[in-house]
């Protein structure tokens, strides 16, 4: 039985006397068939009592500037919509499951919101030649309602709905492995543990990742945590902040704010609230958005920049499944930040952005006017704000590693240096971190070394990894005192002195590492490509580093090889 026909036969059957809707028939003077051009229901209100209509009107033109330019929604007509036909039996079953589990079904008294929601979405596959995935239709869900409210087309609804998915969506639903989502749940735990340590710790030692969890919340945009009027509030503040990472803060503030569940029982138990955690109320709702701004304020620029080298949101890319694999964000021990940010907020006189492509990043730059501003200097909530400091692990003291005072390649403002005594103190790490204790919460601590391409490169031979329950690698042991036990320290040093010298620094980042975990340490980075990295940039731009010297050993060697490799600071 054809849609009209279904629609037809359920308001006939229907008594006079029953208020539970009110229909108006109107045929559509076009080849096709016939549907609803306009009906009301009685008690749907009690879902928009919260909602500002004129706000929700007003999505229908700022959904339509995130328009991707191949889109014609022109050639759209609601006869289409309604009379799709779809030919997949098997995915045909699945989808009408679907609705019948979605949740705005259980306070909707018309049961042709089904018939409306299954020709919305396969219109929505059939148009994108993509396979249908569970999720869409708690997206699809909340627009379809929109029409029975404020009387849209469904032309009209289907254009929100399909720049809404295409803006904050991008290729979850478009590709056929997942991969986008694959990298955005990677960085959900890198946004944990940068902001919450502990939470990140105490999932961490459980074996739980996000893909346990966060999987749904991000494919509904937790259409299926809240009831409806609150969905909207969310939608419409990620409708105007127009940034498709925002969901990935709101997460963790989510979690943030009902951490208290997971601490107050045993580990084993913590999946299982983590599947009953909801949000009760607009109070509730609005605090958590709040910790979600002052965590993206307070969250390195490079986090946005590593997103965008993920492609995550770059419609269509075909790079997902490569890039997930070869930078994926689970094995890096600590947020990664870009030499162009650590030079920015270093010489805010002369680089006014952490992008490099921006019309900011270099002040006194003649060629600028041929360059555009980035999103962090459109919209200025996404500077950092936090107080810095930087921790040096260069073995600058170290007899393995002692510079000539000619070839020194020179230090970073506000940096804290650390000499072999350091290192080699029984107590080390806790002997450097004791006077910052008080400072762990609101200070960015910044851990630097010399370089960080040699770290993977000797990764098979020194370190191990564990997995998780899904056989997923999530965590490396350096194996130092088993492994280097078995070399002889001085026959190293003497046939693989760059080896040797890798091992010892990226060890010693690694204990500094767990130990600012395991104190509550917030907010740690590493910088991406080391101090070798810095100074390549910094040269470039003629920024003088302090006691650099003239044709010091970066400068020789740089003139002898072009910096490679992206990313290759891995566990």
């Amino acid at each position: 039985m054809n849609i009209k026909n279904k629609i037809k036969t359920l308001l006939m059957s229907k008594k006079k006397s029953d208020n539970s809707f009110k229909f108006e028939i109107k045929e559509i003077k076009e080849e096709k068939k016939n549907f609803f051009q306009k009906y009301s229901i009685e008690d749907i209100d009690k879902f928009f009592d919260s909602i500002n209509e004129n706000k929700i009107l007003g999505w229908v033109n700022k959904l339509e500037e995130f328009k991707l330019n191949f889109r014609n929604f022109s050639e759209v007509t609601d006869a289409d919509i309604l009379s799709e036909e779809f030919n997949d039996k098997k995915a045909s079953k699945i989808i009408k499951g679907d609705i019948e589990r979605t949740k705005v079904l259980e306070s909707i008294y018309m049961s042709s919101f089904k018939d409306y929601l299954y020709q919305f979405i396969i219109y929505y596959v059939n148009k994108n030649k993509i396979l249908y995935k569970q999720g869409l239709n708690e997206i699809a869900g909340p627009f379809i309602l929109l029409k029975f409210k404020l009387k849209l087309s469904f032309t009209k609804i289907y254009t929100m709905f399909t720049c809404f998915i295409d803006k904050f969506l991008t290729n979850y639903f478009l590709e056929k492995e997942f991969y986008s989502l694959k990298s955005s749940l990677s960085l959900i735990n890198l946004l944990l543990r940068y902001h919450c340590p502990d939470i990140f710790l105490l999932f961490e030692n459980a074996l739980i990742c996000p893909d346990l969890y966060a999987t749904s919340w991000l494919l509904t945009l937790f259409a299926n945590k809240c009831s409806l009027n609150f969905v909207y509030y969310l939608w419409d503040k990620l409708i105007l902040f127009e940034d498709p990472l925002f969901i990935h803060f709101f997460i963790v503030a989510f979690l943030n704010k009902k951490k208290n569940k997971f601490f107050e029982i045993d580990s084993s138990g913590i999946l299982s609230i983590l599947s009953k955690l909801r949000i009760n109320s607009l109070d509730e709702i609005n605090e958590i958005i709040d910790t979600a701004i002052e965590l993206r304020n307070n969250t390195p620029n490079s986090f946005y920049l590593f997103a965008k080298y993920l492609e995550i949101f770059n419609y269509g890319s075909n790079n997902l499944k490569k890039l997930y694999e070869e930078y994926n964000p689970n094995n890096m021990l600590a947020m990664p930040i870009f030499e162009s940010e650590v030079l920015n907020i270093n010489y805010k006189d002369l680089i006014g952005c952490s992008e490099q492509d921006c019309k900011n990043f270099i002040i006194k730059n003649k060629n600028n006017e041929k360059k555009n501003l980035c999103a962090f200097c459109k919209n200025r909530y996404l500077k950092q704000q936090l107080y810095y400091i930087i921790f040096d692990l260069r073995l600058f003291n170290s007899d393995e590693n002692k510079y000539i005072s000619s070839s020194f390649p020179g230090f970073l403002p506000k940096t804290v240096t650390l000499t072999k005594e350091d290192f080699n103190n029984e107590n080390f790490p806790k002997n450097i971190l004791k006077e910052y204790l008080s400072d762990k919460e609101k200070t960015h601590f910044i851990i630097m070394t010399s370089e960080t391409e040699n770290f993977i490169k000797y990764e098979n031979e020194f370190f191990i990894r564990k997995k998780d329950r899904r056989g997923s690698k999530v965590g490396v042991f350096f194996k130092a005192e088993k492994e280097l036990n078995k070399i002889k320290a001085d026959e190293l040093k003497k046939k693989s002195k760059e080896k040797y010298l890798s091992l010892i620094e990226y060890n010693n980042f690694k204990k500094l590492i767990e130990e600012m975990n395991k104190e509550g340490f917030k907010n740690v980075s590493f910088v991406y490509g080391g101090y070798k990295y810095i100074h390549s940039l910094a040269m470039k731009n003629g920024i003088e580093l302090l006691e650099h010297k003239e044709k010091c050993f970066l400068c020789e060697n740089e003139k002898k090889n072009n910096n490679k490799g992206f990313f290759k600071f891995f566990k």
